[in-house]
């Protein structure tokens, strides 16, 4: 810290603080943690600085919390003997490390780790307080549930299966759970998720839940620990026994509040284990039997010789799930076996069917595929759901799994589709584990390679491999530039430079299209800002999909990237894409509004090729109608021009030869008539040909684009 803080030192020495040069060297030096800035030099020492991060952390937005002290975190929480040690530190101004019970915007606690850094001015006094912010909840969970554990070995529970919990209490005796651990599928049959979000107080039967509701009051005024017995319902209609075991952990006077941990175990097996059995249900999972999902294999695949699709078999094991039995006792074995079996339920549809095959075994039914090619995204989500870390609060396990696929097509049957998938399922574990194989060898090889691709297209953006090319628009009246449009390339490390053409199909379905606005729209401010330094300032256009224009942030985020690059609002413009979900783009009107208010132009790309209707284009907040190139190229012929080499659009070479056909002069004269009549800028996309120049600036359209007035170039400045 003492590097950090000569880094600093010329920021904080000065009574008017320059942000900038704090943060910067702070940012870099705390690689990436969550921390806060406080000026102690002012009354009430309120925070001058919050990183993004703290939102995440806390739920305030970084304006909520600037100019309040840190300590509002505590609420009414004061009384901690931690928060006196830190202020005497920081008074004295020396660091300190203090663990404290904080609240989030929406009140929950959590435990937060604060490294406190006071930072002395030129005369050697306390002037700034660098704070930095840590959840440590899970560890403090985890300290109170080794107690908890200690406290049943001691008492002699035994191989029950059991969780344990943290809550809070109120002054009123409300319960309010905040940590899970533990195996609550076998207890509650619910994963951990569902008991955090609901508990499980509507599970006790009701002749005990006064008795349940009462003993918050009891542990409030007496303290101590409590011990009750009831009975809960699961939802499959077993009924269990269980010990619910509770002891005071901390007390918050001030704040009236009081924390418990405690454990909940069964105390005698459910009663319908031979009934689920028998009904087709694996008990020890919870999930159907292999005879159940035999008699769903031969309906589907019936079903799906009547009214076409496609059904897929998926096998499925845990990897080395032998060597984790062996190395682990039986029993977190099987809890892992039931978390995976719970992960895998919820990766799927409801019309999916999951089914326990064995020790670590499962296999699954996909229906009503649309192709052979949609079980593939399925099965990565299997796969992706079991190589999430388990973690119980006491051991963190890593497992991967591996996957056979068969899929039934054409003359379809039922019988021999589990071998296949079985065989599948073996060659897929001969590479490692954690990888999927097709029966089928064509599909297996199409699918690989796709997923090759997706892998490289990660990659893309792991090894910055993106660029953009700038295609200036011109004023057809007076031909000067009035905009670039920034066009994304991809630099492949083999295959050279590629067009959108060549992978934005592949990166929307993988959903990716918003993590790539994200590096294209710096980039292209980034130039806009260099041209206007030397004197050559021209409005810059970035494609937008609906994906991004959906995301929440969006607004605060292109205004936070314009500042970042110093560009004002008027140098942007947004295209959207007419050929998106017309819906869609009226849904995300707002945002749309919002960016304009501030100075966004926005335009309407491909006008003429959606489902745009003259109403929705009323009520979309633009500034500019870009015509479809389609409508351009049937305009007098091409002249010979190259439209696909380079093209941008995915139309190139399909599109009809150009004629001399009245009606399509027509078409266009009314759809720049529209574009003016509505106040609008009117731009026609793919000019190839002087005679289209020549009729488009006859019917009055504004601004055009296209190969014959500057095709796509890396330097904007040769465009």
């Amino acid at each position: 810290m003492a590097q950090l803080r000569e880094r600093v030192w010329s920021g904080f020495a000065s009574e008017d603080v320059d942000l900038v040069s704090i943060v910067e060297p702070l940012s870099e030096a705390l690689a990436g943690e969550v921390f806060v800035v406080s000026d102690l030099r002012r009354i009430g020492s309120p925070l001058v600085h919050v990183e993004p991060g703290f939102e995440r952390l806390t739920g305030y937005e970084p304006q909520a919390a600037l100019g309040r002290e840190l300590g509002f975190l505590l609420r009414n929480d004061t009384d901690q003997e931690a928060v006196r040690e830190a202020r005497e530190a920081v008074r004295e101004g020396n660091a300190i490390g203090v663990t404290l019970r904080n609240y989030r915007a929406d009140g929950s606690l959590f435990w937060c780790e604060q490294r406190h850094h006071p930072v002395r001015d030129e005369r050697g006094r306390v002037a700034h307080l660098v704070t930095v912010l840590r959840d440590v909840t899970d560890q403090v969970h985890a300290y109170g549930a080794e107690q908890v554990e200690r406290e049943q070995r001691a008492a002699g529970v035994g191989g029950a299966p059991w969780f344990a919990y943290g809550a809070m209490f109120d002054e009123h005796g409300a319960f309010r759970l905040s940590w899970v651990s533990g195996d609550t599928v076998a207890v509650l049959g619910r994963d951990r998720a569902d008991v955090m979000r609901e508990g499980w107080a509507e599970m006790i039967e009701p002749e005990a839940r006064a008795v349940i509701a009462e003993r918050g009051v009891a542990l409030r005024d007496a303290g101590g620990s409590r011990r009750d017995r009831y009975r809960i319902r699961l939802s499959g209609g077993d009924e269990r026994t269980v010990e619910d075991a509770v002891s005071v952990s901390w007390v918050a006077a001030e704040a009236r509040l009081f924390a418990v941990h405690g454990t909940v175990r069964v105390v005698e097996p459910p009663r319908s284990s031979v009934r689920a059995a028998l009904a087709g249900v694996d008990p020890a999972t919870g999930l159907p039997t292999e005879e159940v999902l035999a008699d769903r294999l031969v309906l589907a695949t019936r079903r799906a010789q009547r009214q076409g699709g496609r059904v897929a078999l998926v096998a499925l094991s845990l990897d080395h799930f032998e060597f984790v039995e062996t190395h682990l006792d039986a029993q977190r074995g099987e809890r892992l076996e039931r978390e995976a079996a719970q992960r895998l339920r919820r990766a799927l549809r409801r019309s999916d069917t999951l089914a326990r095959a064995g020790r670590g075994e499962f296999m699954v039914l996909l229906e009503d595929l649309p192709d052979a090619d949609a079980a593939l995204p399925v099965v990565d989500k299997l796969l992706a759901w079991v190589s999430r870390p388990f973690d119980d609060g006491r051991l963190r396990v890593e497992l991967s799994a591996s996957a056979g696929v068969v899929v039934a097509d054409g003359p379809l049957r039922s019988d021999g589709l589990r071998d296949e998938a079985v065989g599948a399922l073996a060659r897929a574990r001969t590479t490692g584990g954690g990888g999927f194989a097709f029966a089928d060898p064509l599909l297996d090889e199409r699918l690989r390679a796709r997923r090759a691709f997706e892998l490289e297209l990660r990659g893309a953006f792991a090894g910055d491999q993106w660029l953009l090319h700038y295609q200036p628009r011109f004023r057809l009246a007076g031909n000067e530039i009035t905009s670039f449009e920034a066009l994304v390339r991809w630099r492949h490390p083999e295959r050279g430079l590629l067009l959108p053409a060549d992978f934005l199909g592949e990166l929307e379905r993988m959903h990716l299209g918003g993590e790539l606005f994200e590096r294209v729209l710096p980039l292209a401010l980034r130039r806009a800002a260099e041209r206007a330094r030397v004197g050559r300032a021209a409005r810059v256009a970035v494609n937008v999909g609906v994906a991004e224009l959906d995301r929440d942030d969006l607004v605060p985020f292109v205004l936070r990237t314009l500042e970042r690059a110093g560009v004002p609002p008027a140098m942007l413009e947004l295209e959207l894409q007419a050929g998106s979900d017309a819906h869609a783009l009226t849904r995300c009107a707002p945002r749309l509004a919002a960016l304009r208010a501030h100075g966004v132009r926005l335009a309407l790309d491909q006008f003429g090729a959606g489902d745009t209707n003259l109403a929705r284009l009323r009520e979309l907040p633009i500034d500019l109608l870009k015509i479809d190139r389609s409508f351009v190229q049937r305009l007098g012929g091409r002249g010979g021009l190259p439209a696909v080499v380079g093209s941008d659009d995915p139309v190139g070479s399909d599109d009809p030869v150009g004629s001399d056909d009245p009606a399509d002069l027509e078409l266009l004269r009314a759809m720049v008539a529209i574009g003016r009549g509505l106040g609008l800028t009117v731009v026609a996309g793919g000019i190839e040909t002087e005679e289209q120049r020549r009729r488009l600036r006859a019917i009055a359209c504004d601004e055009g684009q296209g190969y014959l007035l500057a095709p796509p170039a890396a330097d904007v400045d040769a465009a």
